[in-house]
């Protein structure tokens, strides 16, 4: 099936594309279509991933992208490098009790990244089995799992992709 005229004169010239990071199938799509897609549309997530990631209720690419407990893992990592040790002022408030279990609260964001996921609140022992067959085996490693970071950035310019490709 060959492509409208009109279309086909709207593409002509772009030259951009995420085919690395999708399967075939959806390289001619838009973001927002890839957004909307099944987890397994990003190239490299087959079906035992998708099984695995369905386990946490994530099906789609936008379901990844705002993963929670991802986007909990990389603000810690995007901060612990800012970390000064031993040099907490004692009127700090700063804590990230609502994300980590009790055990963990009192732990240096350095600390935190060689944790298990489960270390996270709301991941239950169970997890850190079926996370590990994705290669995330620390809240370092859910931080750097590159899916949820190619799916991020698909949303992210979905939102400032033009259907019919204006500039407004």
């Amino acid at each position: 099936m060959t492509e409208p005229a009109e279309k086909k004169a709207r593409t002509e010239g772009y030259a951009l594309n995420v085919n690395a990071a999708v399967d075939k199938e959806w390289e001619a799509k838009s973001f927002r279509e890839i957004a909307a897609a099944p987890v397994e549309a990003m190239q490299g997530i087959g079906p035992k991933g998708k099984e695995q990631l369905e386990k946490f209720k994530i099906t789609t690419v936008r379901d990844l992208a705002d993963w929670k407990y991802f986007k909990i893992a990389q603000s810690i990592a995007i901060l612990a490098p800012k970390e000064t040790a031993g040099e907490r002022h004692a009127e700090t408030q700063l804590n990230i009790n609502k994300a980590m279990d009790k055990a963990h609260e009192t732990k240096s964001l350095t600390e935190i990244l060689a944790l298990p996921p489960s270390a996270l609140q709301g991941l239950a022992d169970w997890t850190d089995a079926v996370l590990g067959e994705l290669g995330i085996t620390s809240i370092s490693k859910l931080a750097e799992y590159k899916y949820a970071h190619w799916a991020q950035s698909i949303c992210t310019l979905a939102d400032y992709e033009a259907a019919d490709f204006s500039h407004k």
